[in-house]
């Protein structure tokens, strides 16, 4: 468990004080998993995304339907309510790509973005909560398929990667 270093933080301005309990490396991508407590059972579950080699991918804020772009799905659960939308920091930039399949503007993220999502705890009892997080990274046009957790235990809020 650790907290960013200035450089890793996207707006240096403005303290991160996720916990991030998990890295996932890879050539193209490094993800840091994290939960921010917010207070009165409520947090903020932040997937902190930095790419490397030129890798990009689509925006979850995307408005047309590619299958590739990010996506995180969470399994149902009454043990924690989704407050609102996925948030973006900072916002893709549209760009304009001629690709025969993307054929116009198309909102990419090429640099550090932070995905969060704010939930509500609603019980302090030990639970885990399963979730994915998919998307087709670029231009090695690779589907990235990502296993994840929510795990409530002794009080504290985690999310982690979901493994064997």
């Amino acid at each position: 468990m650790a907290l960013l270093s200035n450089d890793e933080m996207i707006d240096v301005n403005k303290p991160d004080y996720t916990y991030y309990y998990e890295t996932i490396t890879h050539d193209n991508y490094e993800i840091k998993l994290g939960v921010l407590d917010l207070g009165d059972d409520e947090f903020e579950l932040v997937i902190n995304m930095k790419l490397n080699n030129d890798s990009f991918f689509v925006s979850p804020n995307e408005k047309r339907d590619f299958k590739g772009k990010l996506s995180v799905t969470y399994d149902d659960t009454n043990h924690l309510t989704f407050m609102e939308e996925m948030v973006e920091i900072p916002n893709a930039v549209e760009e304009m790509d001629p690709h025969v399949f993307m054929d116009g503007d198309v909102k990419v993220v090429r640099k550090q973005t932070r995905y969060v999502q704010k939930v509500k705890r609603n019980t302090t009892e030990d639970f885990n909560t399963s979730a994915n997080l998919q998307f087709v990274i670029e231009p090695s046009c690779t589907l990235e398929k990502i296993p994840l957790i929510i795990v409530n235990q002794g009080g504290y809020l985690k999310y982690r990667l979901r493994g064997c």
